[in-house]
């Protein structure tokens, strides 16, 4: 993509149909259905998370200095893509392609980056290995014999495929679980105060790298989202009678043969699913047998939908994961229920995979730049 020129840096808005993001970053806040392309001269660098931001100044056709600032991916996904604050030299130009901020004319979600050197990425662009283990170095199996899933991990996302698990069923909320969301907006998702959402999506989310500690009697797995902190105990133990519930709840877990079944109870009320937009677009699922559900038109073969109806867990919530090892070692794959009587008609199921990664754990250190705002 050229530089945009115009007797100096300027920037040049044009409205152009663009594919609807697959990220959490630009639901409600971005306005997906435009496209702007935006130049200037970079001013400074914020590798954060959850979303990196790059600044930059550009003038525009009035001669005035304009402070501009675009959206990344989470500043731990972009490191470990091989991304550095190097590659976005302070004064050096850039050419960003993206969708604009539905109330901040400054702001923009990048979706592709020009540098001055004439390098152009992608807001999923590597720039080094992947960082996977090769078979033959890794120990598949414990002294015990249970398979051993200790090391860290993260989900890989293929070129061209959406983020996330899949398999995933519907979601099918009882009265108390659609008034539970009734006017939820992207103000009450978690992940924008810095909070954990649940412990099966933030497992994948954002490719984040997590660890697994194994032992004899509990598995400690961390989260690289969010630095959520699950202990599963192998030993019997049961929970205290104080126990204060939480989003990573109280787990037990056992082997069936090569599998490793783990059931968690007693969280706080929290998401299954975060709402993404404003109340407009909160789509609730109404309840099964609506009777206007027929004459809804289908999706039209193909096509993508937007991000999912906010959905809520109850403390009733107990959720059911059953984690396998391919044969040689390198990706565990989750199934995983949603059980909750007081919200769900229904219990919710999926699946996803991580991959065994040489990549270091990094603490997330959350850092929301969303509301840094214009005046």
């Amino acid at each position: 993509m050229p530089y945009l020129r115009n007797a100096g840096l300027i920037v040049a808005l044009m409205v152009l149909p663009l594919p609807a993001f697959a990220h959490h970053g630009s639901s409600g806040q971005f306005d997906t259905s435009t496209t702007v392309e935006l130049s200037g001269t970079i001013t400074r660098i914020r590798l954060v998370n959850p979303h990196a931001y790059v600044y930059f100044d550009s003038t525009d056709e009035n001669g005035e200095v304009v402070n501009l600032r675009c959206e990344l991916q989470s500043g731990s996904l972009l490191k470990r893509n091989g991304w550095t604050t190097d590659m976005f030299e302070i004064g050096s130009e850039i050419s960003i392609t993206g969708a604009p901020d539905r109330t901040d004319p400054t702001t923009c979600y990048m979706s592709q980056i020009t540098f001055e050197n004439g390098v152009v990425a992608s807001r999923h662009s590597t720039f080094d290995d992947s960082g996977t283990i090769e078979p033959e170095q890794r120990q598949t199996e414990r002294d015990d014999g249970t398979p051993n899933i200790d090391g860290n991990w993260a989900m890989v996302r293929e070129e061209g495929a959406p983020p996330g698990s899949g398999g995933r069923s519907e979601v099918l909320l009882t009265e108390a679980g659609t008034a539970a969301v009734e006017g939820a907006t992207a103000d009450d998702n978690p992940r924008y105060q810095c909070e954990a959402t649940n412990i099966v999506m933030d497992w994948w989310f954002d490719q984040m790298v997590n660890t697994i500690e194994q032992g004899d009697d509990q598995i400690t797995m961390t989260y690289g989202f969010m630095d959520l902190e699950r202990t599963i105990y192998l030993d019997g133990t049961e929970m205290p009678a104080d126990y204060a519930p939480s989003r990573a709840g109280f787990a037990t877990g056992e082997w069936d043969d090569d599998t490793l079944v783990v059931t968690t109870t007693d969280f706080d009320e929290g998401w299954i699913n975060a709402p993404m937009g404003g109340p407009e677009g909160a789509g609730v699922r109404p309840p099964r047998g609506d009777e206007d559900a027929g004459d809804r038109p289908a999706r039209p073969e193909g096509a993508r939908g937007g991000p999912p109806s906010p959905a809520k867990n109850s403390p009733e919530l107990v959720v059911t994961e059953r984690f396998t090892l391919n044969d040689d070692g390198t990706v565990l794959t989750r199934e995983y229920t949603f059980e909750d009587p007081a919200y769900l008609q229904a219990p919710i199921s999926g699946s996803d995979k991580v991959t065994l990664t040489s990549d270091a754990y990094e603490p997330y250190d959350c850092d929301d730049l969303t509301e840094e705002r214009s005046e």
